[in-house]
């Protein structure tokens, strides 16, 4: 038999054998080594990149704090006063700067925020500014970053002092329970008297901070904790800074001059009255058209004496007319009852009116000194006798408004406009808005080139300003009330700010202080008590609403101890001041002085209002320290400081 194999239908020779596939392995190998290299190149790759990334972060990171602290260096060197801040433009205070010891540049510009409306070193919401900081490193790194920074008011401060002695040297004291509820800074040592009563001698409601030390500590109440002692010295403003109000005063027509300068450093013959008018017609005074002022000079010829605008007591008649003048008296015998600025009221056609002031009652020609002024001594005792303002509408004899009442005259308004209802009135035309809607030139700001009196009532938000010495002569309050606590506070409340280039004075005048009369011509016992003549309801307390300024003192006229050798009653207590907003001065001024218990001039009664904190008066001073806000951040793209700062 043949050994052939049928295999498929095809005849095979011999056994079947499989086909070798020769290299497949080394292939295999040649593949798993490759994914091996791929992963470990990858693995490599990824590592590299990491570190590379992470060497990236940290150039980053380095560059942007280099443009945060440029930020930092910048407001410590306005602090330092080494930088000041233009009113136009920026100012460059690094250009491509190496930082030592780094590959890193950085670029610094410092320009004011709102140019046109923070002049030198006022603003009429602060002075605000802003610091712009560019950082490059080699790698190509940039960061920009800009801060706001702002200077803080002095309006924050309820007593402010850089001087705490009076002009003869002598140390003024906290003492008898004095209070005050915000924060208190001195230039100098805060005196706290350490007798055993009352205790505590001055409790302070916030914090406190001085120079230099606070003595006798144990003798007060620090509401807010230990007052702050050794800090940095905050400079008044310069007297330059009125320069600048006057400026912005002047563009809305706001700036004055006194027709007629005499008398002493505080007799004033120009008086500003401010008035709220329910100009719409809603049943308040607290609308944004409500405010105005009016403005009232004396005649140079000064037909009813020098103090006439601010009610003082005149000088009598000379002793040829029959008036009693006795020789080396300092002090006039009756002299109020020669007042053209006090009489007796009475209700003329349903309007109060003095029909006759004590200066128009005649004296008798003949007798004894009390027979001669008899009528005038009666008219002084009469219960209703009050004593007013020079060009007050109530010394007309039917209580009308007179534009010139023959002693001086209201000037009429020349710039700004009133709605219709306020122009109808009888003093239409002399009364000045205090909106910017009514004078769109108004920036806040009054100014007067010498003394002004000022009271009445403030609906607005304003700076008065005065070359000289400001004296208030009645109560000025704000239409709405001030805060006193940590209520609400809205950037339109009412907010006042006075400033003195000399004094801010509380008066010493016929509404002020009581008055007394004499019996006999010749050192004749005064009649007692005081007569008191101030028309307010408040009498006899002086309400002031303001943060008040004093280049040199903030204090009340004739607050010092009467001449030796005259009787306790002659000592004049005031009343009360209750001032809600806050004292800054260059020299501690005083309010009153004690001997016993007998005062002369006014008992203090201080309380803050907490809105300063938030919307001071406009343009008032600054203290020139930058206080940080907080940062931006700004995209490099085709940034320059020309183009960035242009407009703002």
């Amino acid at each position: 038999m043949s050994n052939r194999l049928m295999v498929s239908g095809r005849i095979r020779h011999g056994a079947y054998r499989p086909r070798t596939r020769r290299g497949f392995a080394l292939v295999a190998v040649l593949m798993i080594a490759m994914v091996a290299v791929v992963v470990a190149l990858a693995t490599s790759m990824l590592t590299m990149s990491t570190v590379l990334v992470q060497a990236g972060s940290d150039r980053s990171a380095a560059v942007d704090d280099a443009a945060i602290s440029a930020l930092e260096d910048e407001r410590s060197r306005l602090n330092a006063h080494i930088d000041s801040v233009p009113l136009e433009g920026y100012l460059t205070v690094a250009d491509n700067q190496t930082i030592s010891g780094t590959n890193i540049k950085r670029s610094i510009w410092v320009s004011r925020i709102g140019n046109a409306d923070s002049l030198g070193n006022a603003g009429e919401y602060g002075v605000q500014a802003e610091i712009v900081a560019k950082a490059v490193d080699g790698y190509g790194n940039v960061a920009i970053r800009r801060s706001q920074v702002y200077q803080q008011s002095f309006a924050r401060y309820a007593w402010f002092t850089n001087i705490a002695r009076s002009t003869n040297g002598s140390v003024l004291w906290w003492a008898l329970g004095a209070q005050v509820h915000g924060p208190v800074h001195a230039n100098d040592t805060i005196y706290i008297w350490n007798g055993a009563t009352p205790s505590p001698q001055a409790t302070f409601g916030d914090e406190v901070s001085t120079t230099r030390v606070v003595l006798n500590k144990g003798s007060a109440d620090f509401k807010k904790g230990a007052p702050k002692e050794g800090v940095t010295h905050i400079p008044m403003p310069a007297t330059a800074d009125l320069n600048i109000l006057k400026s912005i005063a002047s563009r809305a027509g706001y700036a004055f001059t006194p027709d007629v300068v005499t008398g002493d450093s505080a007799l004033a013959t120009m008086r500003i009255e401010f008035v709220a008018i329910d100009s719409d017609n809603d049943g308040n005074t607290t609308g944004p058209n409500d405010g105005y002022f009016k403005v009232y000079q004396l005649l140079p010829a000064l037909p009813f004496g020098a103090g006439f605008t601010m009610a003082r007591p005149p000088e009598p008649p000379s002793a040829a007319s029959g008036a009693p003048v006795p020789s080396g008296s300092a002090v006039p015998l009756d002299s109020v009852l020669y007042s053209r600025n006090c009489g007796v009221t009475a209700v003329v056609a349903g309007r109060t009116a003095i029909p006759t002031t004590f200066g128009q009652i005649a004296h008798r020609a003949a007798g004894t000194y009390a027979d001669r002024m008899q009528d005038k001594a009666a008219a002084f005792d009469d219960d209703d006798a009050r004593c007013f303002l020079g060009g007050d509408d109530r010394l007309s004899p039917t209580g009308v408004f007179r534009a010139n009442d023959g002693a001086g005259y209201w000037m009429p308004r020349t710039s700004g406009s009133v709605p219709a209802t306020v122009a109808a009135r009888a003093d239409g035309a002399y009364l000045w808005p205090l909106s910017p809607a009514l004078n769109p030139n108004f920036r806040g700001v009054i100014f007067v080139e010498g003394k002004v009196a000022v009271s009445g009532t403030v609906r607005g938000r304003l700076t008065l300003a005065s070359r000289n010495t400001m004296v208030i002569v009645h109560n000025l309050i704000q239409a709405t009330s001030p805060s006193v606590t940590t209520g609400a506070c809205r950037a339109t409340d009412d907010a006042v700010g006075l400033i003195g280039g000399g004094y801010v004075m509380y008066a010493d005048n016929t509404l002020t202080s009581p008055q007394s009369r004499r019996t006999t011509a010749n050192g004749g016992d005064w009649m007692w008590p005081r007569k008191d003549f101030d028309p307010a309801d408040n009498r006899p307390d002086l309400a002031v609403h303001a943060a008040l300024m004093g280049l040199q003192s903030v204090a009340a006229e004739n607050s010092a101890l009467p001449p030796g050798g005259l009787t306790p009653n002659r000592y004049v207590n005031r009343g009360t001041l209750r001032v809600i907003g806050g004292i800054v001065q260059n020299r501690t001024g005083q309010s009153g002085t004690f001997s016993g218990n007998n005062l002369h001039g006014f008992m203090g009664d201080r309380s803050f209002n907490r809105c300063m904190l938030l919307y001071p008066p406009p343009y008032f001073p600054t203290t020139g320290h930058w206080a940080r806000s907080q940062y931006y951040e700004v995209n490099p793209l085709n940034f320059s400081p020309a183009s960035w700062f242009a407009g703002r």
